[in-house]
């Protein structure tokens, strides 16, 4: 974000140039493994009471360094939430035949109905896989 070195004052006149561009992609792309899906759902196991509270996250991301990653080498999932509890964490290679898809799951349970500030992305040891994933999180109101 711009801020001026001196405060605006009412009848100031500010020139502003700035460029937009309308295209599939960001003209100057990240080197680093996109997100490219999030799905939510009802949090807990499959075929199990579905506990309150809980809710399933799915992000997907792929191509940059996840394309090169070793085989059975798996990144591991950062996450990071304003409040609330992360459980039954992993990531696994989307069974695509897509080279660099790869998924972090997990399920995420709070109380309260106060938005909650998500974030997440991948790395292997101390090297940064992708970019953040950030998310804004309304639980239900009862």
């Amino acid at each position: 974000m711009w801020v001026r070195e001196t405060p605006a004052k009412a009848g100031d006149e500010i020139a502003l140039a700035y460029r937009l561009y309308w295209q599939a992609d960001e003209p100057n792309p990240t080197p680093l493994s996109r997100v490219v899906a999030t799905r939510t759902g009802n949090g807990g196991q499959p075929g199990q009471p579905r506990p309150e509270n809980v809710r399933k996250f799915m992000v997907e991301f792929l191509g940059g360094p996840l394309a090169k990653l070793p085989f059975g080498t798996k990144p591991e999932a950062v996450l990071w939430a304003s409040r609330g509890e992360f459980s039954y964490v992993f990531t696994e290679a989307v069974p695509n035949d897509v080279s660099g898809h790869w998924r972090a799951q997990f399920d995420f349970t709070v109380d309260g109905d106060e938005p909650v500030e998500m974030r997440l992305f991948l790395r292997n040891k101390d090297t940064t896989l992708s970019e953040t994933w950030a998310y804004q999180y309304h639980p239900k109101k009862k």
